[in-house]
C-alpha cells in the first residue's frame, strides 16, 4: 500500500482519559459530507483493527486553529496531525492508527534532509549522494555550514559584524552548492534570488541553503532535532575512530537526534538494492525493525537480516520470528532473510556477506547509545569499516520521534 502524503506535528495527547488504555483519536471538521466521511471511515478502520479507541470530534474554529490544524478535514492520533484536507481510505487509517508509532518516526517521514558540509570535497559527494535521495524521495535538501568562529570565510567582510560573517559564509556556501550539484547537471540557484529568473530554468525540487553557528559537533546535535535525517560525509583522517566518521561526524553519530546516514569518499549513489541491517539481541526491536523495512520498501530494496555471534548462541530462533513477522508478507521477489554467521569479529563478519551479496547499505539500529560508542572504541570494527567503501546509516532508536 502507497504511505499517505500526510503532515506530522509532534505535541503532546491532551485527552481527557489518559491512561485509559485507549487510543485517542481527534477528527477535525466543519458538519460537512467530509467530515462525516471521514468518522464513518475512522469507525471502520478502528474495528477492522481491533483497536479500541476514544474518538472526539472538534468544529469550534477557534480549537482547530490551536490545535494546528490548517485545512479541514484533519485526522489526529495521539496528539499527532496524520492527515490535512484529504479522507484517507479506510485501510490507510487503519495502518496508521495500528502502527502510529512508525508513522511518527523520522525515517518513516523522510521529508526534510540535511546535509552539514565543510566545504571539502568529501562533504561535496555527501551533498550530491544527498541530492539524489532527496530528489527520488521528493523531499527539501537543506545544506547546512556550522560556523564556531566569525573569521571564518575566504573573503572579509566590509562591516566586522557577525551578520557580515553569516553573509559571507552563505554566499561561499551557496557557490559550494551550485559547484557541486552542477556536477550532476543541476542548476542551483538560491532561493532569495529567483526573482527575475525565468522559471522554466530552475529546478523545481527545494533546496535550501543554511548558516548556523556554534562548534560544529554541538550545533549539528542540536538541528538534529529539525530533521528527518542527517547525511555525512566521512574523512579518512584523524586516529580510529575519527579515520572513518572524521572527528564531527563521529560526535554526530553518537548523539544525533535523528537517522544520520554517512557516506565514505567514494561512494556513489546507485540505489539501495540490497540493505543489511546488522542484528544483536539490543537491537530486537519491533519498530526499530519496522523503520529498517519501511526505509527499504521506499527504495524497493531487499533486506537482509544478519546476526553475528559465536556457536550455539540462543535465543536465534526468537530473533528470526521477530524480525520475519515485522517485515510482513515475502514475495517471491522479497523473500524474507535471515543469516546467522560464526565469528568473533562482528563488523568483519558483516562487512564479508555484505561483500558477496552486493549489499548497497548498511544499517545500525542501536537501542541504546552506549552501543554505538562501543562500538566507535573498538579497533577492531573500526579496522573492518575502514575497509569498506559502503554507506552507513545510524538509527538511534530511542530518538527517532517527530
Amino acid at each position: 500500500m502507497k504511505a499517505l502524503n500526510t503532515i506530522s506535528v509532534a505535541r503532546e495527547c491532551t485527552g481527557e482519559c489518559q491512561g485509559c488504555g485507549k487510543t485517542h483519536i481527534k477528527l477535525f471538521g466543519a458538519h460537512d459530507t467530509a467530515a462525516q466521511l471521514l468518522r464513518a471511515r475512522v469507525m471502520l478502520a478502528l474495528e477492522a483493527a481491533a483497536i479500541d479507541g476514544k474518538v472526539v470530534e472538534v468544529t469550534e474554529p477557534a480549537q482547530v486553529v490551536s490545535s494546528g490544524v490548517s485545512s479541514l478535514p484533519a485526522l489526529m492520533v495521539e496528539g499527532v496531525l496524520y492527515a490535512e484536507g484529504i479522507v484517507p481510505s479506510v485501510e490507510q487509517i487503519a495502518d496508521l492508527i495500528a502502527n502510529r508509532n512508525l508513522h511518527r518516526s523520522k525515517l518513516f517521514r523522510l521529508r526534510r534532509i540535511g546535509v552539514p558540509v565543510d566545504i571539502s570535497p568529501v562533504s561535496a559527494n555527501a551533498l550530491r549522494f544527498g541530492w539524489h535521495i532527496a530528489d527520488y524521495l521528493g523531499a527539501q535538501l537543506e545544506v547546512v555550514y556550522a560556523m564556531d568562529s566569525i573569521f571564518e570565510g575566504s573573503k572579509p567582510s566590509a562591516s566586522g559584524f557577525l551578520s557580515g560573517y553569516q553573509a559571507t559564509m552563505k554566499t561561499e556556501l551557496d557557490a559550494f552548492i551550485a559547484e557541486s550539484l552542477g556536477e550532476l547537471g543541476v542548476s542551483y540557484i538560491p532561493p532569495e534570488k529567483y526573482a527575475g529568473v525565468p522559471m522554466d530554468t530552475l529546478y523545481t525540487r527545494p533546496v535550501v541553503s543554511r548558516v548556523i553557528y556554534g562548534a560544529p559537533d554541538v550545533a549539528l546535535e542540536s538541528y538534529s532535532r529539525e530533521v528527518d535525517l542527517i547525511i555525512m560525509g566521512t574523512t579518512g583522517s584523524g586516529n580510529l575512530g575519527k579515520r572513518f566518521f572524521g572527528s564531527v561526524s563521529a560526535e554526530v553519530s553518537k548523539s544525533a537526534h535523528c537517522p544520520v546516514l554517512f557516506i565514505p569518499r567514494e561512494a556513489e549513489f546507485r540505489g539501495f538494492t540490497n540493505l543489511l541491517y546488522a542484528s544483536d539481541f539490543d537491537s530486537l526491536n519491533s519498530l526499530s525493525v519496522q523503520q529498517a523495512v519501511s526505509f527499504a520498501r521506499r527504495f524497493d530494496g531487499q533486506i537482509h537480516f544478519v546476526h553475528v555471534g559465536a556457536g550455539g548462541e540462543e535465543g536465534l530462533e526468537r530473533q528470526r520470528k521477530v524480525f520475519e513477522a515485522e517485515y510482513g508478507a515475502s514475495t517471491a521477489d522479497r523473500p524474507f532473510i535471515f543469516n546467522k554467521m560464526v565469528s568473533e569479529d562482528i563488523t568483519g563478519a558483516l562487512y564479508e556477506y555484505a561483500f558477496y551479496h552486493r549489499i548497497d547499505l548498511m544499517v545500525f539500529v542501536t537501542h541504546h547509545r552506549k552501543f554505538w560508542e562501543n562500538i566507535l572504541h573498538k579497533s577492531v570494527t573500526n579496522s573492518a569499516l575502514l575497509t569498506s567503501d559502503l554507506p552507513v546509516l545510524v538509527i538511534h532508536s530511542d530518538d527517532d520521534q517527530g
